[in-house]
């Protein structure tokens, strides 16, 4: 007869935390995805969360919805809402083309190039915004392998870049609606 504390992780002996751990790639990409889905789109009321508030409201797509092109424009602290929208797309973009065998360019400047936008360019970049995340979510569910190359490391920094982003946009938002 086998020793059950061998095999329960509840009752595990001190020299079973020395073993390596394994942790399914499935499992994996389907927590990476729940807390990207929680990032952008926030989650439905009465959901917990883990990284925003609750209600869709915690997500980006949430924060950025209501402003209008002159608040989104409007600079504080030397950044405007536009511009932390526009890198967020441009990279998760970077992202998708990674996924998707395309080359990507990684020349970060160019991500912060829009800081000003227009009505139109506003619903534009909300648009592609929301189209990058959808993108992004279906390529996780569908193309990410923990083992190959720098997969492991790009989603783990993708996914804590779009944290910083979310936060740094709740935050200016919050000022903008304070007047």
């Amino acid at each position: 007869m086998s020793d059950p504390s061998s095999t329960d992780p509840l009752t595990a002996t001190p020299q079973d935390a020395d073993a390596p751990e394994t942790v399914p790639g499935p499992a994996l990409t389907r927590t990476l995805e729940g807390l990207y889905r929680e990032l952008l789109e926030g989650m439905p009321t009465g959901e917990p969360t883990w990284v925003t508030t609750g209600g869709p409201e915690g997500g980006l797509y949430s924060a950025v919805a209501d402003l209008d092109a002159e608040q989104a424009s409007r600079e504080l602290d030397g950044t405007t809402v536009a511009a932390h929208a526009e890198h967020v797309r441009w990279a998760l973009q970077l992202v998708n083309d990674y996924f998707e065998g395309v080359e990507p360019t990684s020349n970060w400047s160019e991500s912060w190039k829009v800081s000003a936008v227009d009505e139109r360019e506003w619903a534009e970049l909300q648009a592609a915004l929301r189209d990058a995340g959808a993108r992004l979510l279906e390529n996780l569910a569908t193309r990410q392998r923990w083992n190959e190359g720098m997969s492991m490391q790009g989603a783990l920094a993708s996914y804590g870049h779009t944290a910083y982003h979310v936060g740094a946009v709740r935050q200016l938002r919050k000022r903008l609606l304070a007047g």
